[in-house]
């Protein structure tokens, strides 16, 4: 957890910072004020912004960074406050932006703005508490649960949002990557990224008696299959899948999409998770994660009946 609040911390202090240095853009390079206008003949609208984010979200991330600093009591609250503004704002000007096709730069340096503030705030008001054992459920029953989350995940993650970042792009006028046999590399870049996502599930599913949600997450160790290589192997995955669509698409952001998703996964999600692991495998797990890269696959897999860990630990 001290990680995260560590992340925290500097995330809102990058955050407050950004937001002086945009005002001090606009106030001294006033050829920069049209590239956020949200209207073709008044800067009205834009200006406005003043009164959020000089009294409330600028001011707002220093305060969240000093509090999850120093431990102050309610720090998460302050931080879902701030994270409030950010959404507002952001989605006022996503809705400006497509009413009057103006703006969208804004959009683009607001969104994941408010991505990673949901992120952290989530992060500092949940932090173990996100993790829950699935119930006790047959072994058809798990792997359908886990299926219909791969569904919906997929479609969401790897379909729904590139689809509205290409837009977003289109909109700002980004170039993108063209050339032949694009799309077919694509294609089975994805594919072959997809297998170790859904090899993983399954053993999930199978051995650890879960799902690979959270709040629904496998109740035994699982140091097999894809596990043996690497101890995120759907994270690797996903993050591999993101990058092939950015490659489908021909998109830039949508890579950068991606990248970003590692990040959060990095620094948010995968501190919180291994706590979590720790607590409740002790040793065995810790034996596990010494053994076993993040990111890197190991050329041989843990030998998980000659290290004294065991499936069922």
């Amino acid at each position: 957890m001290e990680k995260v609040r560590n992340g925290a911390a500097a995330y809102y202090l990058i955050q407050g910072l950004a937001i002086a240095g945009w005002w001090g853009m606009l106030l001294t390079y006033p050829e920069s004020q049209g590239w956020f206008a949200l209207e073709s003949d008044s800067l009205a609208t834009l200006w406005a912004f003043w009164l959020p984010d000089l009294l409330l979200i600028g001011p707002g991330s220093f305060a969240v960074a000093l509090a999850v600093k120093r431990h102050i009591r309610y720090a998460e609250h302050l931080a879902w406050l701030v994270t409030g503004g950010v959404a507002y704002a952001t989605m006022y000007t996503a809705a400006m932006a497509l009413m009057t096709d103006r703006g969208w730069l804004g959009v683009v340096l607001m969104l994941p703005a408010m991505l990673w503030s949901v992120v952290f705030a989530t992060g500092l008001a949940v932090g173990g508490e996100m993790f829950r054992r699935a119930k006790p459920s047959s072994e058809a029953y798990v792997l359908t649960k886990t299926f219909g989350q791969i569904i919906v995940v997929w479609s969401v993650i790897l379909l729904i949002f590139p689809y509205l970042i290409t837009i977003v792009e289109d909109k700002i006028g980004v170039e993108r990557w063209n050339f032949p046999g694009q799309a077919a590399i694509g294609t089975v870049l994805f594919a072959l990224l997809s297998i170790p996502g859904v090899w993983s599930a399954i053993v999930m599913s199978r051995k650890g008696k879960g799902t690979p949600l959270p709040l629904d997450h496998a109740t035994s160790l699982v140091v097999s299959g894809p596990y043996a290589y690497v101890r995120n192997p759907m994270a690797v995955s996903g993050i591999g899948q993101g990058l092939a669509v950015a490659l489908i698409l021909g998109s830039p952001l949508v890579a950068v999409y991606a990248l970003m998703g590692s990040a959060i996964w990095q620094f948010v999600f995968r501190p919180l998770e291994e706590d979590d692991l720790a607590a409740r495998f002790g040793d065995a797990y810790n034996v596990y994660r010494r053994a076993v890269r993040c990111w890197i696959p190991k050329l041989r897999p843990f030998p998980a009946a000659g290290s004294g860990i065991s499936e069922k630990e």
